[in-house]
């Protein structure tokens, strides 16, 4: 087996998403002292799932006045979208996700810097004050530091799927796969489980590619997100930080807020910054209370549709072509008929028909049982655990993972949807380039100083001012 291990330090992130480009750009452009490798399957670094989406009608649900990757500058993502995509875009355009794909990779282009590796790491071991990734070509990687920017994986398996239902195509497990839109008669009746925000990219799909049927939507709470509008921001926090730790408590000051005049978006995106911080501060139980009756309300109002979305997703529900069925899925089968779905809703159960199921239940967090190698293998070790929830990973509060022993790892950090283990907010580009920013900062003091290596040992170190003129736009 060929072990590479080049001269100098090494980090070795393992994920090309935004979260792991977002951290290989901000070591770069902190002067990081070692060399920056970047380890994903797909060629398309930069982009992840969201931003590989080929439609453009799949739209950012933060306007492009707040979504720049580089917190210093506030303005970078919308000065680059008038130059590079819509010369009339405003902060409060919603741009669509492609392009911001495009602008990652644009960012990941002008860090020269970072090394691009396709191929899957499938193992990582600890050795020699480092760690010793494996990829599936065979080969091995030493690596001084790993960063776990493993991004989001496929949903959770369904309860009452049969086996004829998938092996006829009648059942889509992968939203995002092209082969769930193959094959579809533009008149086919279509079921969607989930109606969160993959449902509504799924609606959207599937008219840009000419269907007309109608649309069925299983949910359990029969909801879909909320839109997004013009509201004046609030002074101060609509739960203050000294509000007793409990879900009531948090819910009684957020609804007087509102009682007192605060518009609920305005109330809702005023705990923007505070968000986690309360979150960590609530007992498990309280914590586990909150997914039991909580979580779904809350998702509806914080991640929030683009108003062209919501209009397109109202104009359905007003006409019909798109339904709305309350209930939780017992089964999918295969008869005559197509996929035959069974829902239950109280006490009473009902079934209908369609040509084609697709999951919209978004990424599973149980990474305990996501079909992953290295994540199985990590587990299986002990490198790694989940969060008190089951879900995530359990990490430090500077992202270092917490072994099976309760120890935070000095080799393996994580930041992105990962270190929902722990947090309440970690999937949306304002918190992961927090996370990044810092996270790099984090890697770039351990290289400097547990590794005894001044910045003169790594030739053409880039500053903030080196990395190209788009990064200083």
């Amino acid at each position: 087996m060929n072990t590479r291990k080049e001269p100098g330090k090494t980090i070795a992130i393992i994920g090309g998403g935004v979260s792991g480009t977002l951290t290989a750009l901000h070591l770069v452009r902190q002067g990081t002292p070692a060399r920056v490798i970047l380890i994903d399957q797909r060629a398309g670094f930069g982009l992840g799932l969201a931003y590989s989406t080929p439609s453009l009608r799949h739209l950012l649900n933060v306007p492009a006045g707040k979504i720049s990757a580089l917190p210093d500058q506030p303005d970078h993502f919308l000065n680059w979208l008038r130059e590079n995509h819509d010369p009339t875009a405003t902060e409060k355009t919603f741009a669509p996700r492609a392009v911001f794909g495009r602008y990652i990779q644009a960012l990941l282009a002008s860090a020269s810097r970072v090394e691009q590796e396709i191929a899957t790491v499938v193992d990582v071991r600890l050795h020699d004050s480092g760690a010793v990734l494996t990829l599936d070509n065979g080969s091995e990687l030493r690596a001084d530091l790993v960063v776990l920017a493993t991004g989001n994986f496929d949903p959770a398996p369904l309860p009452g799927i049969t086996k004829a239902a998938s092996d006829l195509g009648l059942y889509h497990h992968n939203a995002w796969a092209a082969e769930t839109y193959e094959g579809l008669h533009p008149d086919a009746p279509v079921a969607l489980i989930g109606t969160g925000l993959t449902g509504v990219d799924v609606v959207l799909r599937l008219r840009e590619l000419g269907h007309r049927g109608q649309i069925i939507a299983v949910s359990r709470h029969g909801i879909f997100p909320n839109r997004h509008e013009s509201c004046t921001p609030l002074n101060s926090t609509a739960v203050p930080l000294d509000t007793p730790a409990t879900c009531v408590a948090y819910l009684h000051a957020l609804r007087a807020a509102i009682r007192g005049g605060a518009e609920w978006r305005a109330a809702i995106d005023s705990l923007r910054e505070t968000t986690n911080e309360l979150w960590l501060r609530l007992p498990l139980e309280e914590k586990k209370r909150f997914r039991r009756h909580l979580q779904r309300r809350w998702d509806v109002v914080r991640h929030r549709m683009a108003p062209p979305i919501a209009d397109v997703i109202a104009s359905e529900l007003r006409n019909g072509t798109l339904d709305i069925r309350e209930g939780h899925l017992m089964a999918v089968d295969a008869s005559p008929e197509g996929a035959c779905i069974t829902v239950r809703a109280q006490d009473e159960s009902e079934s209908f028909y369609a040509d084609r199921v697709i999951n919209c239940t978004g990424p599973s967090m149980n990474y305990r049982r996501v079909p992953s190698t290295l994540l199985q293998n990590l587990f299986r070790k002990g490198l790694v655990t989940s969060g008190a929830l089951g879900t995530g990973f359990h990490c430090s509060q500077d992202g270092a993972i917490i072994d099976a022993g309760g120890h935070a790892s000095e080799i393996i950090f994580n930041l992105g949807p990962g270190r929902l283990g722990d947090l309440l907010e970690s999937i949306a580009v304002p918190e992961i380039r927090q996370q990044a920013v810092e996270l790099a900062s984090t890697l770039a003091d351990r290289i400097r100083r547990h590794f005894e290596v001044p910045e003169k040992a790594v030739t053409g170190v880039a500053t903030p001012e080196s990395t190209g003129e788009l990064v200083a736009a």
